[in-house]
Order: C-alpha cells, then sequence, then structure tokens
C-alpha cells in the first residue's frame, strides 16, 4: 500500500523544461522510500497502471482520462499545486507519478477500473494475445477506443506484441485527429455561423409562436367560458323538461290544449274576417277611385260650365240668357252696353254645327252687334261655296263635332294661309259657341274699338 501522508504537492511542470518532466514530489519520494516496486508483469492477474511500461503511461492517461478528471482525482487524493498549473503540466505531472504506487495512482487505477468496468468484463473473456487482438480490432472499428485501450493494457494476457499495435494505434488516431483538427475548427466556424442564422430564425419562429400562443389563449379562454353557458343551457333545459313534464302529467296540458283549440277557432274566424275586410276595402277602395274620378270629371264639367255661364252672361249682358224678354225700359238693365260682346258689325262663319241650333247661332251673333253666316261643314253644300264663304268672312268658328273632316281641314288651312281669325271648338252646343263668340271679341277687338268695323286681328286663332 502506498504511504499515507498529510498533504501531497504537484510539481511546478511546465512544456517549457522539456520532455521529460519530473515526478510528482512529496508523495514520490515518500512512496520510494517506504515501498518496494511491484512486478511488472503478472500471470493472470490485471496489471495495475503501475504495472504498465511507462512509454505507455502517456497515451493511457492521455485517451482515457479527461483534464477536468485528472484535477478532480488531485484533489479528491490531497494534491495542492504550488502554483497555477495548465493542462499540460497536470498531464505530464500524472504520467511523471505513475511510474510507482502511490495516492494518485492508487486514485487513477479506482476511477479507470470504475469507469470502463463494462469493457473490463469483455476483455476479461479472452483467454489468449489473439483474443485480445481480435477485441481491440473490434473495439477499435466500433469507436470503442478509451475503454478496450484500458482494458487492453492491463489484461494478464496481452502480451508486449499486442501493446505494442494497440499503442501504434492510438498513436495514429491521434495524427489524425490532429489533421482533421483544422477541418473541425473551420466547420466549427460554419457550424457557428448557422447556429448564429437558427437562432435570428428560431427567435422569429418564438415571436410567432407567441403570437400564435396569445391567441390559442385566447380561444382557450372563450372555450373554458363556453362549459359554463352550455352548464347554465342544460340547467335551463332540464328545468324546462321538468316544467314539460309536469304539464304533461297535470290538469294544465288539458287546459292549455283547450285554450289552443279556442284561439284556433278565434284565429280562423279572424282570418276569414280579415279576408272579408281586405275584399271590402279593395271594392270600397276601387268604388273611391271611380268615384274620385267621376267628381274629377264633374269638376272639369262644372268648371267648364262655369266658364261658359260667364261667357253667356258676358256675351248676353247679364243673367237671363236665353228666353229673356227685354222690358224696353233700360232702367232695368245694368247699364247701357255693359257687359255686353260686342263683335263690331263683323260677318262670322259657322263651318258645320247642329242644323237645329243655326237660329240660336245667328241670334246669339246677332245680339253680338254681328251677322252670322253658315256652311254646314259639307253634309250638303258644296265645296265651291265654303270657299267663297270664307273668302267673304271676317272670323270663321268651327265645332270640330258636327263638321266633315274635309270641311274642317279646308277652313283650318285657309284661315292659316290669309292670317283670319279661326276659332276651333271642340262642341257644337250653344255655350260652347257663345263662349267662342266671347273668346274671338276678348281677343281680336283693337284696343279703343268703336261700335264702327275694324279690322279683327290677324293673330286670333
Amino acid at each position: 500500500m502506498c504511504q499515507q501522508t498529510d498533504q501531497i504537492d504537484l510539481p511546478m511542470v511546465s512544456a517549457s523544461r522539456g520532455p521529460s518532466p519530473a515526478p510528482l514530489g512529496a508523495a514520490r519520494a515518500a512512496d520510494a522510500g517506504t515501498s518496494e516496486r511491484p512486478e511488472r508483469m503478472h500471470a493472470v492477474t490485471r496489471r495495475k497502471l503501475w504495472d504498465i511500461p511507462h512509454k505507455y503511461h502517456c497515451p493511457v492517461i492521455g485517451t482515457c482520462l479527461h483534464v477536468e478528471e485528472l484535477r478532480e482525482i488531485a484533489r479528491k487524493a490531497g494534491a495542492k499545486p504550488r502554483q497555477s498549473l495548465t493542462d499540460y503540466d497536470v498531464h505530464v505531472s500524472f504520467v511523471a507519478a505513475a511510474d510507482e504506487k502511490n495516492r494518485l495512482t492508487v486514485a487513477v487505477q479506482k476511477t479507470l477500473d470504475r469507469k470502463y468496468a463494462g469493457a473490463v468484463r469483455r476483455f476479461a473473456q479472452a483467454k489468449s494475445a489473439d483474443a485480445v487482438r481480435e477485441l481491440w480490432a473490434q473495439s477499435l472499428a466500433n469507436g470503442q477506443v478509451p475503454e478496450a485501450f484500458w482494458a487492453l493494457m492491463t489484461h494478464p494476457r496481452a502480451d508486449v506484441e499486442v501493446q505494442s499495435e494497440a499503442y501504434e494505434d492510438v498513436h495514429m488516431l491521434s495524427h489524425q485527429i490532429g489533421a482533421g483538427l483544422s477541418a473541425d475548427i473551420q466547420a466549427l466556424a460554419e457550424a457557428r455561423k448557422a447556429l448564429a442564422e437558427l437562432r435570428r430564425e428560431s427567435a422569429a419562429e418564438n415571436d410567432r409562436a407567441a403570437r400564435r400562443a396569445a391567441a390559442k389563449d385566447t380561444r382557450l379562454m372563450e372555450l373554458e367560458q363556453r362549459p359554463r353557458r352550455l352548464e347554465e343551457t342544460d340547467r335551463a333545459l332540464e328545468e324546462a323538461v321538468a316544467r314539460i313534464r309536469e304539464l304533461e302529467s297535470g290538469d294544465a296540458l288539458r287546459a292549455l290544449w283547450a285554450r289552443i283549440t279556442s284561439l284556433e277557432g278565434d284565429l280562423i274566424e279572424e282570418q276569414r274576417q280579415r279576408k272579408a275586410a281586405v275584399a271590402r276595402a279593395a271594392g270600397l277602395r276601387r268604388r273611391l277611385d271611380a268615384a274620385q274620378a267621376r267628381n274629377d270629371a264633374l269638376a272639369a264639367q262644372v268648371a267648364e260650365r262655369d266658364a261658359t255661364c260667364a261667357a253667356l252672361e258676358q256675351l248676353l249682358g247679364g243673367p237671363g240668357l236665353e228666353g229673356d224678354i227685354c222690358s224696353g225700359d233700360c232702367k232695368d238693365c245694368p247699364g247701357e252696353g255693359a257687359g255686353t260682346v260686342d263683335l263690331g258689325g263683323r260677318r262670322i262663319l259657322c263651318v258645320g254645327g247642329r242644323g237645329s241650333l243655326a237660329a240660336h247661332y245667328r241670334d246669339l251673333v246677332q245680339r253680338c252687334n254681328g251677322e252670322l253666316i253658315r256652311h254646314d261643314g259639307g253634309q250638303e253644300e258644296s265645296r265651291q261655296r265654303l270657299e267663297a264663304l270664307l273668302a267673304s268672312a271676317d272670323a270663321v268658328v268651327c265645332p270640330a263635332d258636327c263638321v266633315s273632316h274635309d270641311a274642317y281641314l279646308r277652313a283650318k288651312r285657309f284661315c292659316k294661309r290669309v292670317a283670319k281669325p279661326c276659332l276651333l271648338i271642340e262642341r257644337s252646343g250653344i255655350s260652347a259657341f257663345a263662349k267662342a263668340l266671347s273668346d274671338l271679341a276678348a281677343q281680336c277687338a283693337p284696343a279703343g274699338a268703336t261700335a264702327t268695323k275694324p279690322a279683327l286681328s290677324p293673330n286670333c286663332h
């Protein structure tokens, strides 16, 4: 067993001191003075770290343990460095201490056995150097180098040739790793650049995810509120179902059905009455429209009669009209010549009109101080006589309802050609004829007309 010491100090070692580092200080001196070096080879038991040849200590410690593991081992073993050591200083110090059994080497032995216990058990099944070599080749192909290298170096059947081959493989593998380090560094830079881009994309995606999450939270709140609304609806539905069952099982339902039946009958009667009322309203509306049309027609007739009466009153000199007999006393008249129509002795031609009213036409014209000549409008009298009468008349009155088409057009064209006054009236009654005379006198009488025969205005049509 290694000598127990209160403190083990790691030596001050640096890369500038050359390839042969100094061994551990106090611990190595103490163990060298009190213990004997064990044999390097055993027939059936596994080798210890200090039993392995010195030239293999560097690859074993460097390959099978990380620097952080070495620092942890040194801390647990109580070794305190005299100054801050680099990773290389720590490595060469452990390699220098591995030649003999001490606290550091015992701790390293336990750590490696515990770390690679599975590989040690697997290699323990090999009973020859060839079997060990075959297991090493398999592990090397599978990338299980650290655990297989430790299990091989401590295997009792691994001879010098097998150890040398494993050492060569590890040595060349370290060179290959060094050669690929540059490519790895470049790949690492590219990976860092890609990582930065991915982080930016991830940040953007996180923002989008946050917005989606907020929308989902809103939706979730709505969905959380829905069960409460559904519960309220369910309660209302249950109450309604209970009420329906209560109604179905009692007298209330029968009363309701009776009420519904009564209301249906009332509804049918109301609908019938409504249809009848609609029909009556439509009939009344039609009658109202017809009455309104008749009223409008009557109003138009009344207006026309009023105008005709006014014309007759003006024409005949006041009320009494036809059939009135002058008493001969001028004091009974409203005034001499007041309100009468004066044609000024003009000759008025009547084209057409009723033959039965010819005497009345003539009497009206004479009362208005005029002379009437008449053509029957082409019924019996010739067309040549119409031309002569048109030429001799001062004005023309033509009732359109009792005249031939030819006579009507001839009178109209002649008067237009010679600029002679011509009144075309719609009806041939006395009132229409009297109104035509009044209009003719009003339109054609010049200002300051006397009882003498002035010329009619050619613009009177």
